[in-house]
């Protein structure tokens, strides 16, 4: 016969309650020494958490996204102990639940989503806090990354919360570059055409960049702009070199165009400029991209 000890203990805990009839009630009480102990690991788990992340610097915010998962995980090994220990539930009761615990399953699944793509942003860290990027049609500074949002300083300085399970789904474009890696492709390229006998439009001023410290990271910010087929391409280029020229103190180098492609109905420019500081792409580079497309909308 094999020995069942949460029957025994049920026997036992009956025992001293029939004298005052609630012996019927003997297998509740015995459930409560069980609950108690998944809320004690529940506790420490958390208190764990809690020192790890207070450890590794992320924010209260993220924290408590984790925690409320962890809640909801224990939760359910109550729910589940509850059933199995009890066996006394019907049928009925048991398909209640599980109806229950689908509807509350759809009505997270967004928060956990979020979550979940809070910790693959937080792991694989395609951004970090001070990056100007692109997530989808998303754009701006990332002031905050958090287990469900990453927050984003815009164009017209409001604050946008992107869910993450967004970032995850999204093309994400980090304008963020080394100073040493892009030395390396501009002066590769500088070769190739060499080799191809084919002449530069434009010359970056490497020598500014080596001015850096190897390892040091820039924020080369580029943008597009359409030039309609009926107006003078000359004139044009004419217009964005000036501009070009007339910014070229206010980045670490002279901003500079390349023509991108052909469409239908135009031409299609990809502008570039560098700074070292990604907030100035809020202030000096907006007059920029400002500038250009006045101009474009001045050719005629």
């Amino acid at each position: 016969m094999q020995f069942d000890p949460f029957s025994e203990f049920v026997k036992i805990i009956g025992d001293f309650l029939n004298p005052f009839g609630l012996g019927n009630y003997a297998i509740f009480v015995a459930i409560i020494p069980f609950l108690a102990i998944i809320y004690i690991v529940y506790l420490v788990v958390v208190r764990a958490v809690k020192i790890s992340f207070r450890k590794a610097g992320i924010s209260r915010e993220a924290s408590s996204g984790v925690i409320f998962g962890i809640r909801l995980v224990f939760f359910a090994i109550a729910l589940v102990a509850i059933l199995s220990l009890t066996n006394a539930i019907s049928t009925g009761v048991v398909a209640l639940g599980a109806l229950l615990g689908t509807a509350i399953g759809l009505a997270f699944s967004q928060a956990m989503s979020n979550l979940l793509g809070g910790i693959y942003v937080l792991g694989a860290r395609p951004f970090r806090v001070g990056d100007y990027v692109v997530i989808g049609d998303a754009e701006g500074l990332v002031l905050e990354i958090t287990l469900n949002y990453t927050r984003l300083l815009q164009k017209n300085h409001t604050r946008l919360n992107v869910p993450n399970s967004k970032v995850v789904t999204s093309n994400v474009k980090n304008f963020r570059v080394r100073v040493d890696d892009y030395i390396a492709e501009r002066e590769l390229e500088v070769e190739e055409d060499k080799e191809n006998h084919k002449s530069r439009r434009l010359d970056s001023a490497v020598s500014t960049l080596r001015s850096l410290t190897k390892g040091e990271e820039i924020y080369r910010r580029t943008f597009d702009v359409n030039v309609n087929i009926n107006f003078d391409s000359m004139k044009a280029r004419a217009r964005f070199d000036d501009l070009c020229e007339e910014f070229s103190s206010h980045f670490i180098e002279k901003p500079e165009y390349i023509f991108s492609y052909n469409q239908l109905y135009g031409i299609t420019y990809s502008f570039a400029y560098i700074v070292k500081n990604p907030k100035r792409i809020l202030f000096e580079g907006l007059e920029f991209e400002q500038a250009v497309s006045e101009a474009v909308m001045h050719l005629t």
